[in-house]
């Protein structure tokens, strides 16, 4: 480690960059970590946060190493709200954890809970009232990748559903998606 400070020590044009990548890398791997922790990966967050405050210590001693370098601290500004972004996007295309959708359909409710259960999600519906009478309330628990899909049937089927969408910590069972994953819920109402 002490040769490659030496190195970037030695070139003063490189260590920003260093400097930068090394907070992107650090602060993205952080942003993991905490969504790690909030949904339960407890064996995984250690192990993410080990590497994150590795690549800090080395950022950070670059940027103290040389204070009167005012690009370096700039660098290491930039890298982190660099990081936070990069984390953000890293996380959303992993989509990890479950979510519960709750669909109110104040019209086509059994017709909602038909279609998502022909596409092979289990859906659990309730009665209940709004402002204009009785209205149906969806349930449904589904990995977060498969929440678009489950939003887009809702709303092919009554674009006035109204739904909401919070993250599960936990879920207990297999009551999602069954073998209609390969051919789609429209393939099934085409057929009689």
């Amino acid at each position: 480690m002490a040769g490659l400070m030496d190195w970037l020590n030695s070139h003063p044009l490189v260590l920003p960059l260093f400097i930068f990548f090394a907070r992107i890398t650090d602060v993205s791997i952080g942003t993991l970590r905490t969504i790690c922790i909030v949904r339960g990966f407890r064996y995984l967050a250690p192990i993410l946060g080990f590497f994150e405050v590795a690549i800090w210590i080395i950022a950070v001693s670059g940027v103290f190493s040389h204070l009167d370098r005012w690009y370096n601290i700039v660098a290491y500004a930039g890298g982190f709200a660099a990081g936070n972004a990069v984390g953000m996007y890293i996380e959303q295309q992993l989509a990890i954890g479950m979510q519960a959708i709750r669909i109110i359909s104040p019209g086509h409710s059994a017709a909602v809970a038909a279609g998502l259960r022909l596409a092979g999600y289990g859906v659990t519906e309730i009665k209940g009232r709004g402002l204009n009478g009785e209205v149906s309330i969806c349930f449904v628990v589904v990995p977060r990748k498969e929440t678009p899909v489950v939003l887009r049937v809702a709303r092919s089927i009554d674009p006035d559903a109204f739904s909401t969408v919070e993250d599960v910590s936990s879920a207990v069972g297999r009551v999602y998606r069954d073998e209609v994953r390969k051919r789609g819920w429209r393939n099934l109402l085409k057929r009689k």
